[in-house]
């Protein structure tokens, strides 16, 4: 039995990935063991950016016959991602899992545990398999505005300011000790905090340059199906690692005799809050490592409490899902509670709520109907534009799922049929395939089944057996649990109706991409 906190991942790093077969055994003998991790070396973490695209709609433009004004591409938005080597992920882990365990224990008998509901396994039934996800948490906030329609509601939605590159050092290494019920952090505890507010790290593309004429990368071995061999290659971009099978970087024996001058340590915070000063502490903790959820709940236990309470003695209601939070309360208390969160996020958690970031609506009761929607920089409703949470949008009837995960999709499903067009035409594929299967699992209704994967097991009369491990389906399963969540708000198919046009759009490109592959073969 392999407990929960134990992954074997694959992606290139320093050193080489670990395996369930060969280290499984130490590994866990390893991790388990305080007096092993408090004298652990850990390795430089990775760094990476990503980058996601942005689209707003431009003010001044004219609304289209959808009224929809056209949009304009904005600056992507930049995301840091540090990760960790494979045993140090594995011990982050271990660590992370216990730590949820305690934060948990802490939490039972507290009421304002039901706010904080980012990365937690809460059961959607309690004593049944399932747990909530985003779209449950989003369900019971609008629930909550759906039984009190009869007041005048203000919902406040609200962001932190770069929320995991400013957690304070003192107040992590309070609230840790705090959940632990302890004077001190045990010296296992403290190696692993101290790894991450340290924050060493190696830029990734630093250290493809660096390596990138012997990069280890695996092969087959002839004659021979089961087996692979390492050997060293040149790959001539980072964005071909995947299809190279590019195993790791180099070895950690070859890093730090030939690369420790690529390692760098963040001496000085982003300086994006207002309490900075030029002279402040270190702070922040990597975002991307499997503790950096953990720590994110446990560092914000004394904000939570606190705006619970006063949520609780004035019939309001607050939810924080990780770095977002909403407080829905009655019109008059709305500049009490948007006052309450700026300053108590300053003084217990030392940051700050992204004024730009912050939206204020307003609903209420108005000849049988309940309508209101966001309050404008003059303090005026402007009904344009509805409520927004947790990727839903609400206008008082009925839960949508906000449409820019639908573009995002769409544009998804055009490239794979791209690069389907573009590998179907290749000399070497005789067959001119365009690989269906994979694009009818990822863009249609049939992928959407969530279900267990078989795999290939020798002993068995079909040459397959059932696995652990489950096929979680495609974003249409999103969908799909979406709607059926909702209905008892929407009454009917609300969602179901937004992407109905999933599959037209599926065949549309289906018949397009035979099309171009005809084209291009007749030339070829």
């Amino acid at each position: 039995m392999i407990p929960d906190w134990l992954k074997f991942k694959k992606y290139p790093h320093i050193g080489k990935p670990l395996t369930k077969k060969k280290d499984k055994g130490w590994v866990i003998e390893y991790v388990t063991n305080p007096d092993k991790i408090a004298n652990h070396k850990f390795t430089p973490l990775l760094h990476k950016k990503i980058y996601q695209r942005k689209y707003r709609p431009n003010k001044e433009a004219p609304k289209n016959k959808f009224k929809k004004r056209q949009r304009s591409v904005q600056k992507p938005k930049e995301r840091p991602i540090f990760y960790a080597s494979h045993l140090d992920s594995i011990v982050y882990s271990y660590y992370s899992h216990n730590l949820t365990e305690a934060y948990e224990n802490y939490l039972e008998n507290e009421d304002y545990g039901v706010s904080a509901v980012a990365y937690r396994k809460i059961p959607i039934v309690e004593g049944k398999k399932g747990n909530k996800s985003n779209i449950e948490f989003a369900f019971e906030t609008f629930k909550f505005i759906e039984e009190n329609k009869h007041r005048k509601l203000s919902m406040i939605v609200a962001d932190v300011t770069s929320f995991f590159d400013n957690l304070d050092h003192r107040i992590l290494h309070k609230q840790w000790k705090r959940v632990l019920k302890s004077n001190s952090l045990p010296e296992d505890h403290y190696n692993v905090y101290k790894s991450l507010i340290s924050k060493r790290y190696v830029n990734e593309l630093d250290l493809f340059s660096k390596f990138q004429n012997r990069l280890i990368v695996e092969r087959g071995i002839e004659n021979d199906d089961k087996k692979t061999k390492l050997r060293y290659k040149r790959v001539k971009h980072i964005w071909n690692l995947k299809r190279e099978r590019v195993v790791t970087y180099c070895s950690k024996e070859d890093f730090f005799r030939e690369a420790t001058n690529l390692i760098r340590v963040e001496k000085s915070c982003s300086h994006q809050h207002k309490r900075c000063r030029e002279n402040c502490d270190l702070k922040g903790i990597p975002q991307g490592t499997p503790m950096s959820a953990t720590l994110a709940n446990i560092y914000m236990l004394d904000f939570d409490e606190l705006v619970f309470n006063e949520t609780q003695q004035k019939n309001a209601y607050y939810q924080r899902y990780s770095d977002d939070l909403i407080i829905v309360c009655d019109q008059k208390n709305e500049d009490y509670f948007n006052n309450l969160i700026r300053k108590s996020i300053e003084d217990l958690a030392k940051l700050d709520i992204q004024p730009e970031k912050t939206n204020i609506y307003r609903y209420e009761n108005i000849k049988g109907e309940f309508v209101g929607g966001i309050v404008n920089e003059k303090n005026v409703v402007v009904p344009n534009k509805q409520l927004e949470y947790l990727g839903f949008q609400y206008d008082g009837k009925k839960v949508r799922v906000k449409t820019v995960g639908f573009s995002k999709f769409y544009r998804s499903m055009k490239r794979a049929f791209r690069r389907g067009v573009h590998f179907a035409t290749k000399p070497e594929n005789k067959s001119h395939n365009l690989f269906e299967e994979r694009l009818y699992k990822r863009f249609s209704y049939k992928g959407a089944k969530r279900r267990l994967i078989y795999k290939p097991d020798p002993k068995s009369e079909t040459g397959y057996s059932k696995s652990k491990e489950q096929y979680w389906g495609n974003y249409i399963s999103y969908l799909e649990k979406a709607n059926r969540v909702m209905k008892p708000i929407n009454g009917d198919d609300t969602i179901k109706n937004q992407y109905s046009k999933f599959w037209p759009m599926f065949e549309k490109e289906m018949k397009k991409a035979y099309k171009q592959i005809g084209e291009k073969v007749s030339k070829m």
